[in-house]
Formats: C-alpha cells, sequence, structure tokens
C-alpha cells in the first residue's frame, strides 16, 4: 500500500511542477521554469522507473500512476491560480456617461486606465483598458460590479515591452 501512496505523491508532484512550469514558460521566465524543469525531471525519472520495475507483477501501480497525473494537472492548476503570476487587461465597454464615471472611480482608485471612442450597435461607446497584475483582477472585477450594463473582458498579458504597471492596486486606496 505505501508503494502506491509513494507513487500518487510523486507523480502528482511532478505533475503539478509540470503544469506550473509551463505558465513560467508561456510568461518567458526562462530562469524559474528552468530551476523546475530539473525538478521535475527528477521526480519523473524515479516514479517512471518504480512504475515500470515492477509493473508485471504489480499493475496497480499504473493506476495510481495515471490518477495522480490526472490529480497533479488539477492541483497545479489550482496553485498557478493562487500564484496568479503575470499580468492581465481587462477592458471594459460602457456608455459614454457610466464609462466617465467608471474611470474616474478607477484612476482614484490608483488606476491606470485607457480610454478609447468605440461603436456599438445601439451607438457611441467608450473602451476602458487596463494593465493590472493577475491578482489585482479579482479586486477589479469586484469594482466593475458596481456598474450595470458593462461588457467586460479580462486577458492574459505574455510581458509589456514597454512600460510597467506603476503599483499593486490595493484595497481602501
Amino acid at each position: 500500500m505505501l508503494i502506491y501512496l509513494l507513487i500518487f505523491v510523486a507523480k502528482l508532484s511532478e505533475v503539478a511542477i509540470m503544469t506550473i512550469r509551463l505558465v513560467l514558460t508561456t510568461k518567458g521566465n526562462r530562469l524559474a521554469a528552468s530551476l523546475l524543469s530539473a525538478v521535475e525531471i527528477t521526480i519523473w525519472l524515479l516514479v517512471t522507473s518504480t512504475v515500470l520495475f515492477g509493473l508485471r507483477e504489480d499493475p496497480l501501480r499504473a493506476v495510481a500512476f495515471g490518477l495522480a497525473f490526472a490529480v497533479g494537472t488539477f492541483v497545479g492548476m489550482l496553485i498557478e491560480d493562487k500564484l496568479a503570476l503575470g499580468l492581465a487587461q481587462i477592458e471594459v465597454i460602457a456608455e459614454l456617461d457610466l464609462a466617465k464615471r467608471i474611470v474616474g472611480k478607477l484612476r482614484e482608485s490608483g488606476y491606470g486606465a485607457t480610454t478609447f471612442e468605440c461603436e456599438g450597435m445601439d451607438g457611441k461607446k467608450t473602451a476602458i483598458q487596463l494593465k493590472v497584475l493577475r491578482k489585482d483582477v479579482p479586486l477589479t472585477m469586484s469594482l466593475l460590479k458596481e456598474y450595470e450594463n458593462l461588457f467586460v473582458t479580462v486577458t492574459d498579458i505574455r510581458k509589456l515591452s514597454i512600460g510597467d504597471i506603476a503599483r499593486r492596486v490595493i484595497p481602501g486606496q
């Protein structure tokens, strides 16, 4: 029974690390991704050799391995959500007058907001673009939920080539 638990925990850890490494890789964080890849491959070699070595006599090792792969992917995604690495762009489309109030509130709260005039099916609108840390997306969305009739999209940003996020937005400021 201990061998199944060891296989499960090791494989789960390896896949969770792999998931986070893939996110770091896509966000251009080369050093952290490289370091995690060394840990990941070491765990993979140990757990895979353990499973393959006794597979004929004990096929349940493969079951523990497979289940851990699925759970490890889920756990890795949860960890990455909690870490909220990187940046996001939030775009808000609103009626002209409402957009002015929203931009005022956002700027008062420390956000850099860029506006564009646009046109929708019902006439002229304003598009508001925000660049925020992914950690600040829930706070930003809670601010926007105070308003009705908005169209809001959130997109991950790989990286900024020029400029930066001035500061992390802090609740209550």
